[in-house]
């Protein structure tokens, strides 16, 4: 179709009333129009083998703490994905920003040093890669960071490197967005309570606008060994948190009924040029 013909995207979101004291309001849902020309889509760690058939075998550890290949898969692959094609089908840029190994003494830094006692992983060990240039970062045969087929970059995706929490520290995310001219970002991934945590403040420190599709993500550690949920889970609870101090929510059915209409408009539009088109011609040949 070329240009996107609709400029805006309808999209229902939700914000937390954490007011008055002692005694808040709660969640308020509104309508927005997201500018389609100023908006991005942006997965934070979203990876991972074992989502389809295609894959090799998933590597042994999760990429979540608390979660099993399975459930994560539910996740990637029941919500991300969809909502992920919905983005595509309304043109929004896609960017991928995702954990890497770089080769600057990272054995030696105080983030490594804390990801090894939390974890016991060896960062650069499981974030090595076998297609990247080995002089720049670690290289390896770790199936840690690979991509399902299902889930994977396309040619005319961008894709980011990141070392720490935040996909904005010491990356081009920034100056990506800035080129593509973005004031809304639309995010998915992982974790909830780490990465894209740390990814979403701070880009509303950067001031773009952010949206997060909820039911695309998951926390990181979800209950401490013993503990018992109550009525929230963690990632419900900063689901909350981030609605309260970051940005607003919405599902990924309401994302994808959205881009839904936005593409149903664009060919009622498309339809009815032809039509025009098509009219002058018959009345000359009467």
């Amino acid at each position: 179709m070329g240009e996107t013909l609709v400029s805006s995207l309808r999209l229902k979101v939700r914000h937390y009333r954490a007011y008055p004291q002692n005694g808040f309001l709660g969640h308020e849902s509104e309508e927005v129009q997201i500018d389609i020309a100023r908006a991005a889509f942006v997965l934070v760690d979203v990876y991972g083998l074992g989502f389809s058939a295609e894959d090799e075998v998933a590597d042994p550890l999760p990429a979540l703490l608390s979660w099993t290949v399975e459930q994560e898969r539910d996740v990637t692959v029941g919500k991300i994905r969809p909502a992920l094609e919905a983005a595509r089908s309304v043109r929004l840029p896609i960017i991928y920003a995702c954990n890497s190994a770089p080769r600057i003494a990272l054995a030696q830094s105080e983030f490594a040093k804390q990801i090894k006692r939390s974890s016991n992983m060896a960062f650069e060990e499981i974030c090595s890669e076998d297609t990247i240039d080995p002089r720049e970062y670690h290289y390896g045969s770790s199936r840690f960071l690979k991509h399902s087929k299902i889930i994977e970059p396309q040619a005319t995706d961008y894709y980011v490197r990141k070392l720490y929490y935040s996909a904005f520290k010491d990356t081009r995310l920034d100056a990506l967005l800035r080129n593509l001219g973005t004031k809304t970002i639309v995010f998915v991934g992982y974790a909830m309570d780490v990465c894209l945590h740390c990814t979403m403040i701070d880009a509303l420190s950067l001031n773009y606008e952010v949206l997060f599709l909820r039911d695309c993500t998951l926390s990181d550690v979800e209950t401490l060994p013993g503990e018992t949920t109550g009525s929230y889970g963690f990632t419900e609870r900063i689901v909350v948190w981030t609605e309260i101090n970051v940005g607003r929510s919405a599902t990924s059915e309401e994302f994808i009924r959205a881009c839904q209409a936005v593409v149903s408009a664009e060919e009622q539009v498309e339809s009815a040029s032809l039509t025009s088109v098509r009219e002058p011609a018959r009345e000359g040949k009467r």
